[in-house]
């Protein structure tokens, strides 16, 4: 990663800090804006699989959007 990315970023994490940290963090913004560097950062090496799966098969949905089990419609607001 590049000087400018880098300071890019950390810019954005600073931001994020000071928008959405609490009064107290807002006295020190920078160490609250360091914890969401460090996390922004972590394992972006070259080792990392694709789209952060470990196995980097698609992922697949195990059950599929349905009506749960044992409710009915409420039909009591329709008139016929």
């Amino acid at each position: 990663m590049d000087e400018a990315a880098t300071s890019e970023i950390r810019m954005e994490c600073l931001r994020l800090a000071v928008e959405f940290g609490s009064a107290r963090d807002l006295k020190n913004p920078h160490l609250l804006a360091d914890v969401y560097y460090d996390w922004v950062t972590q394992g972006s090496g070259e080792t990392r699989p694709e789209d952060g799966r470990t196995d980097d098969s698609h992922k697949r949905a195990k059950n599929s959007r349905g009506v749960r089990k044992g409710s009915t419609p409420q039909s009591s607001n329709v008139t016929v």
